[in-house]
């Protein structure tokens, strides 16, 4: 297949430095009960994914869609389901590990582009996405693979607005939305707390002063009310209303961070929350020791192979809303510009982001939180959604209301990832005493801003 030029890499990698646009984040058992195959060639309408007369501007010389990602949670599942629904094009989408993590991911792409290796399609996730699509060297607009742009009217409206570039062109197209909630250990909550359904558990986690009004009643018991400071910080962070810059790419901090630094280090003191650090094995077996009443949970995290799978153990559990909507990440699939697959490539995307009756079977597929408010409700009106890994409760009704809440209009920046970084190192030294005070750690998270160019720190 073509291959990305090494002169081109060069200059992006140094364009990627300076780029920040203000615009307007694992899987076995299926948890859905589905069982119909899809031929997705019979069912594909083009009139609804192709603007009349557009073109797919690209070849088709190679030999396999290569489809780059940091992990094949997702990838992997829509790689298998393809293969089910396309037996003449089974085996023909490759995926490509670059990176353990999407941070990793983010600096790996220019590395693995700088090369000549192949690229046709690859993920990038909301910290950083703009970094690639403000960049015509590493991504090519949807219209190039022959979508018009109401070929994406159906989907969240928050999705297409992050993943439009500042020309207003749509360079990337996302198969989810990521609402989350309180993911709640069943048994711990009927012996401790007394709860017997979901809506009674609501009521003791439904707002930040009742959350931590329950983890006072948990914590002398040894039970932790919430699983990371990770966990808590994805649902903390949507509910800020600015950006982490400004319009001029100046840092903003604000009393959101105080009040979360706050908030960490009481939660962390008095075992409100566990000491695990997110992502590691400690974070998946503490559910299964016991040892806290819940998890801040995501679509991603509730499907087959997923986190849940990992740290339910012997124990129920039951989903609720939790102290406030939130999302937590997102992934989407942009196209490369020297992609050489076109076909394939508009096929796949059109899957898993665009045609309604594949996007619902892949729901029930994997679990997964599609991209299209109208087959999401259809599937939580019809109750064809049971999650085997929350004792068979729907967790699309639950996340369906948090969908509706997302808006990140104006919230994301190309810096997002180094500056979320600095500010959760800076609050993890805090809470193990690292610093004196929380003014000493704000100061410090500044420094470490001052540090990635590309911004200005007061």
């Amino acid at each position: 297949m073509n291959k990305l030029k090494k002169s081109l890499a060069l200059i992006a990698t140094l364009a990627i430095a300076s780029t920040a646009f203000v615009a307007c984040g694992d899987d076995s058992s299926s948890t859905g009960d589905s069982s119909s195959k899809t031929d997705s060639s019979s069912k594909a309408d083009d009139s609804s994914s192709k603007a009349e007369g557009s073109e797919i501007k690209f070849g088709d010389d190679g030999d396999v869609l290569s489809v780059l990602c940091w992990t094949a949670d997702d990838i992997g599942k829509m790689i298998e389901f393809w293969d089910t629904n396309n037996a003449e094009q089974a085996g023909k989408v490759k995926y490509v590990n670059v990176g353990s993590k999407g941070q990793e991911a983010r600096e790996g792409y220019v590395n693995y582009f700088n090369g000549d290796e192949d690229v046709d399609l690859f993920v990038v996730e909301a910290d950083w996405i703009l970094e690639y699509i403000n960049n015509d060297t590493f991504s090519a607009p949807m219209s190039d693979l022959g979508f018009a742009d109401s070929a994406f009217d159906d989907q969240y409206a928050y999705t297409k607005a992050v993943a439009t570039d500042s020309n207003g062109v749509i360079k990337a197209s996302s198969w989810q939305a990521t609402p989350g909630a309180y993911v709640y250990n069943v048994d711990l909550a009927k012996e401790h707390l007394g709860v017997n359904t979901p809506e009674e558990m609501q009521e003791k986690v439904k707002d930040w002063d009742t959350f931590t009004a329950t983890a006072k009643e948990l914590a002398p018991k040894g039970i932790a009310m919430a699983d990371t400071l990770g966990g808590m910080w994805q649902v903390w962070q949507y509910n800020r209303s600015q950006a982490w810059l400004d319009a001029d790419n100046k840092l903003q901090v604000d009393e959101f961070c105080t009040e979360y630094a706050n908030l960490a280090k009481e939660y962390y003191d008095n075992g409100y929350v566990t000491k695990e650090a997110q992502w590691t094995d400690g974070w998946a077996t503490i559910g299964t020791q016991g040892k806290t009443m819940g998890y801040f949970f995501c679509t991603w995290c509730l499907g087959a192979n997923a986190q849940l799978e990992k740290s339910k153990g012997d124990y129920t559990w039951n989903i609720t809303a939790g102290p406030s909507s939130y999302a937590w990440g997102g992934s989407w699939l942009a196209v490369s510009p020297e992609c050489d697959n076109g076909q394939l490539a508009h096929d796949f995307v059109e899957m898993f982001t665009v045609n309604p009756e594949t996007m619902k079977e892949y729901a029930l597929f994997k679990g997964e939180f599609v991209n299209n408010p109208t087959v999401m409700k259809e599937i939580v009106d019809e109750g064809s959604n049971k999650n085997d890994l929350l004792g068979g409760q729907d967790q699309f009704a639950v996340l369906y209301e948090a969908a509706s809440k997302i808006d990140m209009d104006g919230k994301i920046t190309a810096y997002d990832a180094q500056i979320k970084d600095a500010f959760n190192n800076s609050v993890d030294k805090l809470v193990k005493g690292e610093f004196a005070d929380v003014d000493t750690m704000i100061n410090e998270f500044k420094k470490e801003c001052a540090k990635i160019e590309g911004i200005s720190v007061e």
